[in-house]
């Protein structure tokens, strides 16, 4: 049967159990930032009203029918992060970088009748693969605890548990193999269940959310533009914490020290539908909307944990290892709305704003093995709508366009749950020619959230800021 630790506490990434599936994985695979190109990057990925670029594809599939041509890009970007932390009054910070692949994809126009004639004007067709949801990060936290330890949350999960028999092999088990936990007629124990040990976790995850994308569009007599997007998105996600408590001040005659390992790695793949159209009511004046239907994923949960411990008994450091955990379940995620606004000033630059509507609350959990009725029913309790606004605007000077950027995402936590507000700053340049064009995009996005080293009443959590730096160019050609 599988094992679940329920996460209780809502705003972690992960926790040192080696845990079930929860809330805390339906919101990472649900809450999408978009990526792609360059361009797309550089004015904040406001492009609902106004396509041409291979980008809207994953945003507003209406985007693909402004184009004239046929056109092929690609989009290699360097990704800088750093995560300072605050732990009882400790400070910490590290980093990570990554180089990555934002996009790569081509689009061909067909023309379907003289522009002076009227009606449909162009129809495109356009595959290949966004980037989306950069995972890639790094931090540690350390602080001297004088309330808690870890072992007290394994301590009342054991009494929960009722015996050794029901022990998890990935939390308990692992205590009890290593003499860190112990049992008496009272119940389970460990040494040193106030605190007063020094903690430290270093935790480094990687991945991404890829998304293959095959849309086609079409042009009404420049007027009103439609289309379609047949979503595949993949996830890959890797996780590996090192969690460790030391009796730094030797108040314990037992307990020195213990070091507790994780590995967690998700692995999967769905499918989504996107529509989407876009209306020039004037030359100056473009209107968009998209909607997004649920991405229905299957995901692969592979996981392990190691404990290890320094007592002082007569016997020496002793370790033990889980056996490797699996589970295979399904994540449905919300629903997605968007509207737009493009100012188009001819050939001197452009203003767009989107607004974007998704309610977390309606992401679901499902396995023919689990309910996942309790998870589902704190997904429903604590996420609520988020709203997102994304600003952006070019200005044009033949042949260079300098390009700038701002987005902002409300929390998708109920109040008072966690901060979870995210924010990004861009900017960019371009130089674009006849047959070819480079463009760069720096985006600088930023939120905090707060983590918790384990599951149990009054713990202080860690306090996260994290900021990401993204350099990005595309090379594209006009065919």
């Amino acid at each position: 049967m599988k094992r679940l630790v329920i996460t209780l506490i809502i705003g972690l990434l992960a926790i040192p159990f080696v845990s079930a599936q929860n809330e805390t994985d339906a919101l990472r695979y649900s809450r999408l930032i978009p990526g792609g190109t360059a361009r797309f990057a550089s004015t904040g990925s406001a492009f609902g009203a106004l396509g041409g670029d291979f980008s809207s594809l994953s945003l507003n599939p209406a985007g693909i029918a402004i184009y004239r041509g046929s056109e092929f890009t690609i989009s290699p970007s360097l990704n800088y992060s750093q995560v300072d932390t605050r732990y009882f009054n400790t400070l910490m910070d590290d980093m990570k970088y990554d180089l990555t692949l934002g996009n790569v994809g081509v689009v061909f126009a067909f023309p379907v009748s003289n522009r002076e004639e009227g009606g449909w004007q162009f129809i495109n067709m356009g595959f290949g693969i966004n980037r989306h949801n950069n995972f890639n990060d790094r931090w540690i936290a350390q602080g001297f605890n004088n309330n808690s330890s870890l072992m007290t949350s394994m301590m009342e999960q054991a009494n929960r548990e009722g015996s050794v028999e029901n022990l998890s092999d990935f939390s308990t088990g692992l205590a009890w193999d290593t003499w860190l936990l112990g049992e008496d007629d009272d119940g389970f124990f460990v040494d040193m269940p106030d605190g007063m040990v020094k903690q430290r976790q270093e935790t480094d995850v990687s991945g991404s959310m890829r998304e293959f994308v095959l849309s086609m569009g079409a042009n009404y007599n420049d007027r009103v533009y439609i289309g379609a997007t047949f979503g595949f998105p993949s996830v890959r996600y890797k996780e590996e914490s090192r969690y460790t408590e030391e009796d730094s001040e030797n108040r314990s005659a037992i307990f020195n020290s213990l070091a507790y390992t994780t590995n967690l790695k998700t692995e999967g793949n769905g499918y989504n539908f996107k529509v989407g159209a876009i209306v020039r009511v004037t030359d100056m004046i473009r209107l968009g909307g998209a909607f997004h239907s649920p991405t229905f994923l299957d995901l692969s949960d592979r996981y392990s944990a190691t404990m290890r411990s320094d007592l002082n008994l007569d016997y020496d450091a002793q370790s033990s290892s889980s056996p490797e955990g699996r589970f295979d379940y399904e994540l449905n995620t919300p629903l997605k709305a968007m509207g737009s606004l493009g100012l188009v000033f001819g050939t001197r630059g452009l203003v767009s704003i989107d607004y974007e509507f998704t309610d977390y609350s309606d992401a679901r959990l499902r396995s023919p093995d689990y309910s996942f009725m309790e998870e589902n029913n704190t997904i429903r309790d604590s996420f609520t709508a988020q709203h997102g606004i994304r600003l952006g605007g070019e200005l044009r000077f033949h042949p260079v366009i300098l390009r700038a950027g701002y987005g902002h995402y409300t929390s998708p936590y109920v109040s008072g749950v966690n901060d979870g507000q995210r924010s990004l700053i861009s900017g960019g340049i371009g130089l674009r020619e006849q047959s070819y064009f480079i463009d760069f995009s720096y985006t600088h996005s930023f939120y905090e959230e707060d983590y918790y080293l384990y599951q149990l009443d009054g713990l202080a959590p860690v306090e996260r800021e994290f900021s990401a730096n993204n350099f990005r160019v595309t090379f594209g050609w006009r065919f």
